[in-house]
This record gives structure tokens, C-alpha cells and sequence, in this order.
């Protein structure tokens, strides 16, 4: 059983908690007010079922950046929902290839700043993380915004393997959530890790991805444990797995990525 010192030294990881606050989040008093929020929309639907856990990252996020197509997404569900008028981005952000002209004109009428990247070096999905730190934040740290994606996990595979390349690359200095049709994700960094899991919306079912290389991997909590075992894409991951506690204990020597069922739609 791990001692206090090893205990205090675990990095506590909000999970859920950051993207669908309730009772119980008040009383572990999980939610980071000295945070700022970033809202993405990519460029995939959002779910028609999801309007509640939308409306409640829309209603708490500091800053509202649609990537390029993501403005189509967002026309669309708030078309379908009937509220063109409720939900109007701060920006249109990307090389602008797939944003619809009848799209942009409503939105900038709205007031929807609409800024065109040529760079070709870069995908969409970086761009708006450039816009974010240059233009919105202003250079301030970006540790001090979470910024929670909807879409990206979903669709093309190379737009997936994309999608978590960018959690990886931003990890050291930023939380970033994923929140796809049935499933959120995140990176938990190297070192140790203390996930809370909100039951009420995770899971049962999870998995931890080692896509950063081969990590040593130890867990508790879950329904199958490892215990300072080798984990890596070529060999054993753990996927499938169960979530038991509604705390997660994982030890890693390499970032991995934290993926679990997340059921809030409804």
C-alpha cells in the first residue's frame, strides 16, 4: 500500500469533472476556477443528444473557436435545435477550405471574426491553438486554460492518429478533453496519477493507450490491474477494461493517453 509522501506526490487528473460538473464535483471541490475554458468544435456532428453537456461547456467557456468546418457542425446542430441565435462563435479559425459560404456570412454578420491561415505546415486543428495563445490569450500561460475539443475522434483514421498526436504535443503545457460521440479523452502525463471518475458518466468500459512508445505501466482501480508492466502499441495495451473505483491510480514512465465511455447525452 503506497505511503502518504507517495500519495502527495500523485498528479491529480479531473477527468469528467473538468467537462460535466455536478453535485459531486462540489464536494471534492474539483472544478478549477482559476481557470480560463477554450471551446473547439472540429469538424464532425455534433451529437444531436449531446445539447445538454454542450450547453453547459458553451455557458462556462471563456473563449468559443470554431476550426474551420467545426462552423458548418455548429450552424447545423444549432439549425436542428433551433438556436441559430444562441450559439455564436468568437472565431472561424483554419485555411477556410471547408467552412460553407452561406455558413461564414451568418456568422460574421453575428459578429463571428473569421481568420484565414495559409499555412500549409500546419493542420486546422493547430491553427486554432495558435489563434488561442496569439490572438485571444495573448501569449499569457497556457497552462491557465483548459480547453475542452468536441469532435476529432471520429471519421478518417489519419484524422484520428492526428487528434491524439495534438493531446500529446500539447500536454506538457495544457489540458486538453476530447469529448466524441460515446467516449472522452485525454493524455495523463508521466509520473503518478490520481483519474477521477465520475460513474454517473464514465464508463464501465476504458482503456489507457501508450502512444507516446513503451511505458512501464502500473494501475489500480480498474477491473484488470497491471503492476509495473511493459505497455506499448506493438504489445500489451490495456484496452477494454473496466473501471471499478472512482479513483484510478496509474504510474506511467511515458505519457499515455486516458480514453473512457462518457455518457452524459441524454
Amino acid at each position: 500500500m503506497a505511503d502518504k509522501a507517495s500519495l502527495d506526490q500523485r498528479q491529480t487528473q479531473l477527468g469528467s469533472y473538468i467537462i460535466y460538473p455536478d453535485a459531486d464535483s462540489a464536494s471534492i471541490a474539483s472544478w478549477p476556477q482559476n481557470k480560463e475554458i477554450a471551446l473547439f468544435i472540429l469538424n464532425e456532428p455534433i451529437p444531436g443528444n449531446g445539447c445538454k453537456v454542450f450547453e453547459s461547456v458553451w455557458s462556462r467557456s471563456n473563449y468559443r473557436v470554431c476550426v474551420d468546418g467545426g462552423g458548418n457542425r455548429l450552424y447545423d446542430f444549432c439549425k436542428d435545435q433551433g438556436t441559430l441565435d444562441k450559439f455564436v462563435p468568437d472565431v472561424i479559425v483554419g485555411d477556410l477550405d471547408s467552412i460553407q459560404e452561406t455558413t461564414r456570412v451568418f456568422y460574421e454578420k453575428k459578429g463571428t471574426r473569421v481568420h484565414f491561415y495559409d499555412d500549409q505546415e500546419s493542420t486546422d486543428f493547430m491553427k486554432g491553438f495558435m489563434y488561442l495563445d496569439s490572438e485571444m490569450r495573448h501569449d499569457k500561460d497556457p497552462n491557465d486554460c483548459v480547453v475542452i475539443v468536441f469532435g476529432g475522434l471520429g471519421g478518417r483514421l489519419d484524422h484520428v492518429m492526428h487528434t491524439l498526436k495534438v493531446l500529446f504535443n500539447n500536454h506538457m503545457k495544457r489540458q486538453v478533453y476530447v469529448i466524441s460521440e460515446s467516449s472522452l479523452t485525454f493524455v495523463i502525463p508521466s509520473g503518478k496519477n490520481r483519474v477521477l471518475v465520475n460513474k454517473r458518466v464514465d464508463g464501465p468500459k476504458c482503456g489507457i493507450l501508450p502512444l507516446a512508445g513503451q511505458t512501464m505501466l502500473t494501475t489500480k482501480g480498474l477491473r484488470w490491474n497491471l503492476t509495473n508492466h511493459p505497455s506499448s502499441f506493438e504489445g500489451l495495451m490495456s484496452t477494454s477494461n473496466i473501471i471499478d473505483d472512482p479513483e484510478i491510480y496509474i504510474e506511467t514512465t511515458l505519457p499515455v493517453a486516458w480514453t473512457c465511455e462518457f455518457n452524459p447525452f441524454g
